[in-house]
C-alpha cells in the first residue's frame, strides 16, 4: 500500500477506521504466511508417520517369521 493510497483512504473513512484496516491487512498476512508454514509442517509429519508405521509393520512381519522357524525348528 502506497502513501497515495494511505492518504486517500484516511480522507475517505477517517483515521481510526484506515489505521484498522491496514492493521488487519497485516494481520492477514501473517496469518495465511504461518498458515503456509504449518500445512507444510503437517505434510512432513504425516510423511514421517506414514513411514514410520510401514516401519513397524515390516519389523513386526520380520518378528514373526522369525518366531515361526523358531517353532518350525
Amino acid at each position: 500500500m502506497d502513501l497515495q493510497a494511505v492518504v486517500q483512504l484516511i480522507g475517505n473513512v477517517g483515521f481510526p477506521i484506515a489505521l484498522s484496516l491496514i492493521l488487519l491487512q497485516t494481520i492477514l498476512i501473517k496469518f495465511n504466511k504461518q498458515m503456509d508454514g504449518l500445512e507444510k509442517r503437517l505434510a512432513q509429519l504425516d510423511k514421517t508417520m506414514k513411514l514410520m508405521v510401514k516401519t513397524y509393520h515390516q519389523s513386526t512381519s520380520k518378528s514373526a517369521i522369525r518366531q515361526d522357524k523358531k517353532e518350525d525348528g
